[in-house]
């Protein structure tokens, strides 16, 4: 992953309330997913390995994270176990065996997830963040980002 995507979705995560945190673990599942199909077909397969492993454990995680004191965890576990057996076996055989079979089952809960996050108002998890606002300033399709208080020096977590 370039940097600038991992710059998006660390700022995604300082912002992000549990739903929202979920959805974009699952944004982030979905983007190694990508870049292991991509280097498969640039022919990078160490590339392609790191990627996979990355995924796995991004699955790890969601797997570990469910609350089975609800029903649907035991359903959600099963799918994340087959994406997880997916992801193993690409890895192992070196070619992507139903990557993308695995991809669309990710982007079905994460749509699903987008539509839970929509109705989640609870706050951010992470407390004494800078707030982040975008908007399009000083030119035609420019976006920048501008934080409340670059001279914030008490941002993040607190000790």
């Amino acid at each position: 992953m370039d940097k600038e995507k991992q710059k998006d979705f660390t700022m995604r995560i300082t912002q992000a309330n549990r739903t929202e945190l979920l959805v974009v673990t699952y944004d982030i599942l979905i983007e190694e997913i990508k870049e292991a199909d991509e280097n498969y077909k640039a022919g990078n397969i160490d590339e392609y390995r790191r990627s996979l492993k990355s995924a796995q454990r991004f699955i790890a995680e969601l797997m570990a994270t469910l609350d089975f004191n609800y029903p649907i965890s035991a359903e959600l576990l099963r799918l994340y176990e087959y994406v997880q057996r997916v992801l193993i076996k690409s890895d192992v055989s070196g070619t992507p065996y139903e990557l993308d079979s695995a991809q669309r089952v990710i982007e079905g809960l994460r749509k699903a997830y987008v539509k839970v996050a929509e109705t989640d108002d609870s706050p951010a998890l992470m407390e004494n963040t800078q707030s982040v606002f975008a908007g399009l300033t000083y030119g035609k399709g420019s976006l920048n980002e501008t934080d409340l208080d670059p001279n914030a020096a008490n941002r993040g977590f607190l000790a």
